[in-house]
């Protein structure tokens, strides 16, 4: 296996080095498509690619795993840019104005391959006026029931209305199931102007063929139609360039075709292997576009038209975006009330973002929803990746916003728990920076031992502020922090992850207990050490961050490694299904302890559908009674954990814990990652049925037991 490669690559100013790190990584493992076929293709399709994609801010689809794997956008420049490549500055709709790649010559293509980079997704604007598109896009998206063929049409038709309006359209495959049609116009309009023209031409588009195109916004309306996109005329909303490969089976790319080719090829037809030998055979389909630049002018007279002649009016914009003058309410028809007026809807996210930031005077405030992580099979699983590894808490994820006297806590739900750890919010502003948006983990150590407790900070949660005052003093929380998204006037979220890490050190340098920094290495030996020791302690495993990836909310862009280990557990009853009460939907699980009283450990339930029908029938011969079940109710003493001692526990409120008792007699293996007390910390996964396996040897002797480790010197922090 090749773990470098350096192409030499031809450019305006001589040729290039570009260096390719693993370039055996498989990145469309259905068709053995590798990081180097890739860029082998990006050089064979070079000079057409950068024709239509030079000179324009450019954001780069990555793929670190390959297609199969996580994928994330990346608009700021990754680190290590080379001091060749341009980039330049871009508005984005909230105000904020960070610099985007600019890829000007093949080779600034080939690095985007050795950042993983599958698609380039171009602005329709030039570097030099970044407000004026110079570049009408239509995206037409078949819904469910319609197919390539029915854009081809819709295409054909959408040729002709351009050429009475005074454009020149330009067809191509989108790489997918749609087909995307292009028209130059003069820079001479805005945005919004744009997207009001493209709006104009869709509307008239499903006049002519109402049966086959729709410009409605909500997909409840669209019906089997062909779609046309109206917003992706919007700033910051971009479409996969001509010639840009697609993360799908087969590694499709967007490809330009004449007109003619267009009702003869197939989507399949064109693929990262395909095309440059089709390139070879005819050329580039779009060379001459760029010498048809028409006007928008006669497309927003069909808009201003039916604003003045038929009523009609501005159409839903992105939800990222804020109200625009005559917006309709943000809310899909079916679900929009009839006695409530469209003013009285809330605000999009974007105009409360944009009170908040004024409020909290920083560009990234709550609520943020916390970037997330996958799970991979060992630390092996990343070789090749630059990742920083830092231990896995085992605690409630949480934002913490701190302006001023303001602080706020932020969840994994988005929703606050400021007023459930008063210390935490005092500690923050002691230890925190004026001005900061900081990511990580509330914790619990269990009173008297160096050890987390996750039960106990389950706790914390509680409806009476009596309850909790009284618990901030008993197990008061700690607050260890991992990422930094803001500090100051800095929104950080875009900029790659080294460089928040650094920023985050600085900003805590001073920071004392409850508020804790993180460990993190790069070296993979000891993180491995990590893995084994911190166990210990209570912590969960580890996780890795990409080194240049940015922090992007929701998505699962980390890595996270877990502890997997199996134990044999009785089956003592069951849970149905809530779409029926002939379908099991969990399995209680047991284990004897030292006393031999079976002690209830967790459950089990991801089952196929057709399984849960199948267990439930074989099930029933050992459906008893509570009468001569271990957990009858007779037997409960205070403290005891059972199934049905949580009945009518606050943590499932409105939510029936009854089960259905069975006689213990049979045995599953399942995987878990660890225990929290007797139970397993997380659901366990079903393996197999052991019937080979006596109930009675169920015991909790069959399971590891972590090596014990100093929690405060996990708590050090630093950088290893």
């Amino acid at each position: 296996m090749v773990d470098v490669q350096v192409l030499e690559v031809e450019g305006p100013e001589g040729p290039r080095e570009v260096r390719l790190t693993s370039p055996d990584r498989v990145m469309w493992p259905d068709a053995g498509i590798t990081k180097g076929d890739l860029a082998a293709y990006v050089v064979a399709v070079g000079d057409p690619l950068v024709h239509h994609i030079g000179d324009r801010p450019v954001t780069l689809q990555r793929f670190p795993d390959g297609i199969d794997g996580e994928e994330f956008y990346q608009k700021n420049p990754p680190k290590g840019l080379p001091g060749w490549v341009r980039t330049t500055s871009c508005r984005y709709p909230s105000g904020r104005r960070h610099a985007q790649l600019v890829v000007d010559e093949v080779a600034t293509a080939v690095w985007a391959v050795q950042m993983n980079t599958v698609t380039f997704h171009p602005w329709p604007v030039r570097t030099a006026d970044n407000d004026h598109p110079d570049e009408l896009r239509i995206d037409l998206d078949p819904q469910p029931g319609r197919t390539f063929s029915d854009a081809v049409e819709a295409a054909h038709a959408l040729r002709e209305l351009l050429a009475e309006v005074g454009l020149t359209g330009w067809a191509k495959t989108s790489g997918n199931r749609g087909v995307h049609v292009y028209a130059r116009i003069a820079p001479t309009h805005e945005f919004l102007d744009v997207r009001h023209g493209v709006i104009g031409i869709a509307r008239e588009l499903e006049r002519r063929l109402p049966d086959l195109v729709t410009s409605s916004w909500w997909k409840e309306e669209r019906g089997e139609r062909v779609f046309v996109d109206f917003n992706q005329a919007c700033r910051d909303r971009t479409i996969a360039s001509a010639y840009s490969p697609r993360p799908l089976p087969g590694a499709p790319v967007s490809m330009p075709v004449t007109w003619a080719e267009l009702s003869t090829v197939t989507p399949g037809d064109f693929t990262v292997l395909t095309v440059p030998d089709v390139l070879e055979d005819r050329g580039d389909a779009w060379a001459d576009i760029e010498g048809v630049v028409g006007d928008v002018t006669g497309a927003l007279a069909l808009w201003q038209r039916d604003v003045e002649q038929r009523g009609l009016g501005e159409l839903n914009f992105p939800p990222d975006y804020p109200k625009m003058p005559g917006e309709p309410p943000r809310v899909q028809p079916s679900k929009r009330r009839t006695d409530k007026a469209d003013a009285e809807y809330m605000a999009p996210k974007a105009e409360r973002d944009a009170a908040e930031r004024e409020r909290w005077r920083m560009p990234v405030v709550p609520p943020v929803a916390p970037m997330l992580a996958k799970s991979v099979r060992g630390i092996a699983a990343l070789e090749g990746q630059e990742v920083s590894f830092e231990p896995k808490w085992d605690g409630f994820r949480s934002i913490v916003f701190r302006s001023g006297d303001l602080v706020e806590i932020g969840s994994r739900n988005e929703k606050p728990m400021t007023r459930y750890f008063p210390e935490v919010v005092e500690a923050a502003l002691a230890n925190l920076p004026d001005r900061c948006v900081v990511d990580g983990e509330i914790i619990v150590v269990r009173p008297g031992e160096d050890r987390l407790d996750f039960d106990l900070l389950s706790q914390r949660i509680h409806p009476a502020a009596s309850r909790v005052t009284k618990l901030s003093v008993e197990t008061p929380a700690r607050f260890v922090a991992f990422d930094l998204l803001a500090l100051g006037d800095d929104d950080l979220t875009g900029r790659p992850f080294r460089e928040r890490r650094a920023l985050l050190e600085q900003a805590l340098a001073d920071a004392r207990a409850p508020i804790h920094l993180t460990r993190a290495t790069t070296d993979r030996a000891v993180a491995a050490e990590w893995f084994t020791e911190f166990e210990g302690a209570g912590l969960d495993g580890l996780v890795a961050k990409q080194l240049d990836g940015p922090y992007e909310p929701d998505k699962r862009t980390m890595a996270k490694i877990k502890h997997e280990r199996t134990a044999d557990c009785v089956v003592a009853g069951y849970r149905t299904h809530k779409s029926g009460a002939d379908l099991i939907g969990s399995l209680l699980l047991g284990i004897h302890d030292a006393d031999g009283q079976l002690v209830s450990v967790g459950v089990i339930g991801a089952f196929p559908m057709a399984r849960r029908k199948e267990l439930f029938d074989e099930l029933q011969p050992l459906v008893t009674t509570f009468d001569e079940h271990p957990w009858r109710w007779a037997a409960q003493q205070e403290g005891t954990r059972t199934p049905q001692a949580a009945a009518g526990s606050r943590w499932a409120s409105g939510k029936d814990l009854s089960f259905t008792p069975l006689r213990p007699e049979r045995v599953v293996e399942v995987r878990y990652d660890h225990l929290e007390g007797v139970r397993f910390r997380h659901t366990a996964q079903f393996v197999r049925w052991r019937p080979d396996k006596d109930p009675a040897d169920c015991t909790f002797d069959q399971l590891d037991e972590p090596v014990s480790y100093d929690l405060s010197e996990v708590l050090a922090g630093g950088s290893a």
